[in-house]
């Protein structure tokens, strides 16, 4: 007789301080540093409706509620899948961006970026700003919610990510122009159109993915994560021919790059004649994280 396998009752009668110490002691078992451990511990807390305040405040002796549940979302911990993931969305900017497998995780230093940007254009004008490599629309998101009458579009060589980006325009009820585009393709439509254009390009060379966290490796797409082989700078160099095609003289050029290649990302807009004030910004960390230029 074949019989179905029982899940251990004590699992279902979790008390609360029983199911404290079981998520911090999976997580540390699959590899999970501490200080992560309780960075989604205080996420978790806060999801439930609670605080770790809160949470400790309460009789730990108390039966949690829908246990079942809360042990779905720590396996899925225990499997480094992102916290974003599991949740299904970021906030970013003041909006709640819908996120998985589709897209990059956003991430605070590309919130940065966006800062830095708008606090260099202060004005709602009618300005066109472009965001290439959208991604989950973050950023075009971002710049239409804070500068209600510039003109904004998005554009990504990913259908997939361009999907999620349409999913986002719709349930904030922010008019982005979304497109499929490549920059590896020529330079084509209307010259000289764009007064701003930011770009979080992938930068991560492949020999560098079996450094990543595994949150980052197994559930991000590869294709907003790394550069060809043969050329870490690839996408910068198109994002040089597309910005000196398709910016207008006094445009701006906002980029995110990797740390490691921001001197040499630089580089690229520091020759041209086409560009001057070409500078390098630093991250909240302290690392070099983003270029800005300006056309000619």
């Amino acid at each position: 007789m074949c019989h179905a396998a029982k899940v251990h009752p004590y699992l279902y009668r979790m008390t609360r301080a029983a199911f404290q110490s079981h998520f911090q002691l999976t997580l540390q078992s699959a590899g999970v540093p501490p200080e992560e451990v309780r960075a989604l511990w205080a996420r978790w807390t806060e999801w439930v409706g609670e605080s770790r305040l809160a949470y400790a405040l309460e009789n730990p002796l108390e039966a949690l509620p829908h246990v079942e549940n809360h042990l779905e979302v720590l396996r899925r911990l225990a499997a480094h899948e992102p916290w974003a993931h599991i949740v299904g969305f970021v906030d970013f900017a003041g909006l709640q961006v819908s996120i998985d497998h589709r897209a990059l995780i956003p991430r605070p230093e590309t919130e940065e970026l966006l800062g830095m940007l708008l606090a260099q254009h202060p004005e709602d004008a009618a300005l066109q700003a472009l965001d290439w490599s959208t991604g989950s629309g973050c950023l075009a998101l971002g710049m239409k919610h804070a500068r209600s009458l510039w003109h904004v579009a998005g554009w990504d060589v990913s259908e997939e990510a361009l999907s999620l980006a349409r999913r986002n325009g719709q349930t904030t009820g922010l008019d982005i122009a979304w497109r499929n585009a490549s920059l590896s393709d020529p330079p084509s439509g209307p010259a000289e159109a764009w007064d701003i254009l930011v770009s979080n390009p992938p930068y991560i060379h492949p020999d560098e993915e079996c450094t990543l966290d595994a949150s980052v490796r197994d559930y991000e797409p590869s294709l907003a994560l790394f550069s060809p082989a043969e050329d870490v700078l690839f996408f910068y160099r198109r994002l040089q021919v597309w910005a000196s095609y398709q910016l207008r003289s006094g445009g701006s050029l906002w980029l995110e790059c990797h740390a490691d290649h921001a001197q040499s990302t630089a580089k690229l807009f520091a020759y041209p004649s086409n560009w001057k004030d070409v500078q390098i910004h630093r991250d909240f960390c302290g690392k070099e994280r983003f270029i800005s230029a300006q056309k000619l």
